[in-house]
């Protein structure tokens, strides 16, 4: 029981039945002393009379029936008085309105009984019209909303703000309706981002595929030395390589984008990760002749997955050795306090311009102003998407012909 008196509904319907009860019950006590009031004051006034009409006729009775009046009487003067009265027919059995003060008093009695059974049903009734009102008028907003929901409506919160069943239900049906809107918004996130990743990738393989299709079509219609058939034949291996590499970078990226894999994170060496992507990328490096330098005096530990961190890291330090002059440099730092751990990638290229920066993370981004034609703007793209899954974030501060600073934080919580 305790539980259903949680709810506000059953408390108010509970007190305003008590106190309609209450109300009638005190009505019920007056009325039931007026009534015996009433019979009092008929049984002053008939024992009063025949007393004084005894006395009347004899005085000498007074002394007598005085104290029998007042004091009250014997048992057996009880049915000695009945049995007398009997002989002329005043009986139990005789009927109320030959009784003249007993059938006034009977009367009034009876309409105050009927009164007060009428009003207090209207009462009642009212009460009952007034509660079933408001509880329909809040289950009418539970339709309402549920209608809109069906519509594609899920702008309609259903407010209530009171402890109870109905409000639970209330909080259950805005929670049902959050989660129907938010499904409903990944669908179509999914279906936008399907369009995207087609149009990215046939936008991104026409290029190689024209020049494929150009140079095998050369090759096939004319009279070409061993040499130069060599050469097309590198161009298109060059470009069936950019063309793998694209289409893997961008798979990867849809995966990280629809959550579709599971990273597999266990605590490890940061620091040796760091050197696991230098290493893949020293031959890019040597011959672009720039100089990688990590500082790795101490080592930090972060709880990720080894091989897609290797891949951001990868393709951010590649983007610094793709724009750094021949003789260039990049310094890789790592640090950690108690707040979070953080990695700082800088080199001394030619720097990002002001229009661009903001732009940068974009895939298939490029700057207005890069000298690297090769470029196909997704590397970074890609890297700030694997940070992101590891609960890090990624930020980028350029000056142009100065060089350019990536600054990767892992939070601590």
């Amino acid at each position: 029981m305790r539980k259903e008196f949680v709810n506000p509904e059953i408390k108010i319907s509970s007190a305003v039945l008590f106190l309609i009860i209450s109300i009638f019950l005190l009505v019920t006590v007056i009325t039931q002393r007026l009534y015996y009031n009433g019979l009092k004051s008929s049984y002053i006034k008939t024992l009063g009379a025949v007393t004084e009409k005894a006395i009347d006729k004899n005085p000498e009775l007074e002394k007598e029936l005085v104290p029998l009046v007042t004091k009250g009487i014997t048992k057996e003067d009880e049915s000695r008085g009945a049995e007398f009265l009997n002989q002329y027919g005043l009986n139990t059995e005789l009927e109320n309105n030959l009784f003249p003060y007993l059938s006034e008093n009977n009367i009034l009695e009876n309409n105050f009984i009927i009164i007060e059974f009428l009003v207090m049903s209207i009462v009642l009734l009212i009460f009952n019209f007034f509660q079933y009102k408001v509880f329909y008028k809040k289950i009418g907003s539970l339709i309402t909303g549920a209608k809109k929901v069906i519509e594609g409506d899920y702008y309609l919160p259903i407010s209530e703000h009171k402890e109870g069943e109905l409000s639970k239900l209330a909080v259950s049906f805005n929670s049902m309706r959050e989660i129907i809107r938010n499904n409903i918004n990944e669908l179509s996130k999914e279906k936008q981002f399907l369009v995207d990743l087609l149009s990215d990738i046939s936008h991104q393989l026409k290029t190689p595929l024209s020049s494929m299709i150009v140079y095998n079509d050369i090759m096939l219609n004319k009279e070409l030395s061993i040499e130069q058939r060599r050469t097309f034949l590198l161009n298109n291996q060059n470009q069936l390589n950019r063309m793998n590499w694209l289409i893997q970078s961008i798979l990867k990226l849809a995966k990280l984008d629809a959550k579709a894999i599971e990273l597999e994170k266990e605590e490890q060496s940061l620091n040796e990760t760091i050197e696991e992507a230098i290493e893949v990328l020293q031959s890019k490096a040597l011959e672009r002749e720039v100089r990688i330098h990590f500082n790795s005096d101490k080592e930090v530990k972060l709880e990720y997955d080894r091989l897609w961190l290797q891949e951001a890291f990868i393709n951010i330090i590649k983007n610094g050795i793709e724009h750094t002059d021949n003789g260039g440099e990049i310094s890789i730092d790592v640090f950690e306090n108690p707040i979070y751990k953080k990695v700082i990638i800088e080199d001394n290229g030619e720097g990002i311009d002001k229009e661009d920066l903001p732009n940068i993370f974009k895939r298939f981004y490029k700057g207005k102003t890069s000298r690297n034609s090769d470029s196909v703007g997704i590397g970074l793209a890609l890297g700030k998407s694997i940070v992101e899954s590891h609960n890090g974030y990624i930020e980028v501060m350029s000056q142009k012909g100065k060089g350019t600073r990536f600054t990767i934080i892992f939070l601590k919580y």
